[in-house]
């Protein structure tokens, strides 16, 4: 039995169920038993692709390498099996695994873990329910193989923390300015004050302020790129529509590879709550809704590109390939653009100084723990900016929303303007511009001017959060497809005839509901020209562009 005492009792046979000799009989099938000594060790901290164990006798220990020495997590007896979510995605492994007693146990590989969880329904269930159970308390407590080591006066830091929060990936976080023995961890690393955030990797590789990519691969997010692979289809972009398009492809049987800039999620990713999402009554976060989707997607073997972007496409001739950065390009017989959209910067001098120390792009958990208790600024009359407001309102002392308009009637759902009259912690501002950004080390003062009255006002927030119009994705296309005045992508109706003769469409048939000027590249979500700005109309796009990526590959 499991004795792990960070679990309540009442959710521990959920994270570590026990198998019923059926279940184990079905296993047995898929993989292959062997015998395990005393203290032999199974799996290292780091190792990739590393198999699942079912324990038929014996115990098993699975622990964390500190400095200070190996942590145990859990101990696995009779019926019980080991792994989390790096399992579907051949990641490598955040613990050691060991034998604490000797005995059997049935080990299956990746490819057999797969076929077992798309096959039986009922184990299906149980493995992923626990997979995903165990990674949420991994990240609860810190059991991770990487310490990030930053302070909130340091730009990079929100910027590493988002990245590994919305790729789900656990970690220890040191506070360079509330904890204790901070000094000889620096010393210990040979690190310099100057060099924050860092970033350490299984006790080991040091990372001083890196970038995404260079996170990604200390952490071995991602597998070796094959460039003689020609994929069915590749989805660039994982927001709702991408990771739709992944889930529908890949449950088809179709070779899909996803390739995303920063995480899963995209701009829907960063929302507080989403409330008007089917089948969610009481809401959801766009990080949990986005990690459900990437969680499904590998369950049925979608491939995943983390932290890589798309430079280029290369549509001179089929199969076309996507450049990305590094250098490494991609064929595929079909392609979805998902790509989406970025919110403007606000037309600042001095905004870019301020980013990740005051200005933010984004609402979410790790942003509301900067500013509790204090004053906030949200520019921006859209249901993002309006769910921001709403959210942030629960935990700092008042919300300035400021929006262009006269109202919110025109751009926001009704709920949300409600929640926002309703609230004595939210003020509308409008008719309202910022005009200047001021502060030293970081964002501490804000100047904004009435359009209509021409009232100035200044005020010392040092909080200010931007989610104004939004810009497509799309430059890296470099005229492979149609596009409209503004950047965003022309598909099926949206192409007039002359769009086609100039893109010298070479079919007899008219492009589908979501292809582009480019026979069999799609686009789908907010890249797309005419894109309705929901989350669940990014989706519906993203599942109906599988349905054409068959009629495409069929012809």
């Amino acid at each position: 039995m499991a004795t792990v005492p960070f679990i309540p009792p009442e959710r521990r046979e959920q994270v570590f169920p026990e198998l019923s000799p059926a279940q184990i009989e079905r296993i047995s099938a898929l993989g292959k038993k062997r015998r395990v000594a005393a203290d032999e060790r199974l799996v290292n901290q780091g190792d990739l692709n590393v198999p699942c164990f079912v324990v038929v006798s014996g115990q098993m220990e699975i622990v964390q390498p500190t400095p200070q020495g190996e942590q145990p997590i859990v101990t696995h007896e009779h019926g019980q099996f080991t792994g989390e979510l790096n399992m579907l995605s051949g990641r490598s492994s955040l613990v050691c695994i060991r034998m604490k007693e000797a005995g059997e146990v049935i080990e299956l590989d990746r490819n057999a873990l797969q076929t077992l969880i798309q096959t039986d329904v009922e184990l299906s269930g149980i493995f992923m329910r626990a997979f995903i159970l165990r990674r949420l308390e991994l990240i609860a407590h810190g059991f991770g193989d990487v310490v990030l080591v930053g302070s909130a006066h340091s730009p990079g830091t929100l910027g590493i923390k988002e990245f590994l929060t919305r790729n789900g990936h656990p970690y220890s976080y040191v506070d360079l300015d509330r904890d204790t023995g901070v000094q000889e961890l620096l010393d210990r690393f040979h690190v310099r004050i100057d060099e924050i955030p860092v970033l350490i990797c299984r006790g080991t590789t040091v990372l001083r302020n890196p970038t995404n990519r260079e996170v990604a691969d200390c952490l071995g997010l991602n597998a070796q790129i094959d460039e003689s692979r020609i994929h069915d289809v590749a989805v660039i972009g994982a927001g709702p529509a991408g990771l739709a398009a992944a889930v529908y492809a890949a449950s088809e049987g179709l070779d899909v590879l996803v390739i995303e800039t920063m995480s899963p999620g995209g701009q829907a990713g960063s929302s507080s709550k989403i409330e008007n999402y089917l089948g969610f009554p009481t809401g959801i976060s766009g990080q949990e809704l986005a990690g459900r989707a990437y969680t499904q997607a590998q369950k049925f073997g979608a491939q995943v590109l983390i932290a890589r972007t798309a430079v280029k496409l290369a549509c001179s001739k089929r199969p076309y390939a996507v450049q990305i950065d590094g250098g490494s390009s991609i064929p595929a017989r079909s392609i979805v653009i998902a790509t989406g959209a970025q919110y403007r910067k606000l037309p600042l001098e001095n905004i870019e100084r301020f980013e990740g120390i005051g200005i933010y792009y984004g609402a979410t958990h790790i942003e509301s723990q900067l500013c509790a208790d204090e004053e906030v600024i949200v520019v921006g009359g859209g249901n993002s900016a309006g769910q921001a407001a709403v959210y942030l309102a629960e935990s700092s002392r008042h919300v300035h929303m400021l929006i262009r308009s006269a109202g919110l009637a025109e751009t926001m759902s009704r709920y949300l303007i409600r929640r926002i009259e309703e609230n004595p912690r939210i003020t509308l501002h409008a008719n309202t511009e910022i005009e200047a950004l001021d502060g030293q080390d970081r964002l501490d003062c804000v100047r904004w001017r009435n359009n209509r009255t021409g009232k100035v006002e200044v005020h010392n927030i040092r909080h200010l959060f931007v989610m104004t119009g939004a810009s497509p994705n799309t430059g890296w296309l470099d005229g492979c497809v149609a596009m409209d005045d503004k950047g965003f992508i022309k598909t099926g109706p949206e192409l007039l005839p002359e769009d086609l003769q100039k893109a010298r469409w070479p079919l007899s048939r008219a492009p589908y509901l979501f292809e582009t000027s480019l026979p069999g590249v799609l686009a789908v979500g907010d890249a797309r020209a005419g894109n309705v700005k929901r989350v669940a109309s990014a989706v519906g796009e993203g599942s109906i562009s599988i349905h054409l990526v068959h009629k495409i590959l069929a012809e």
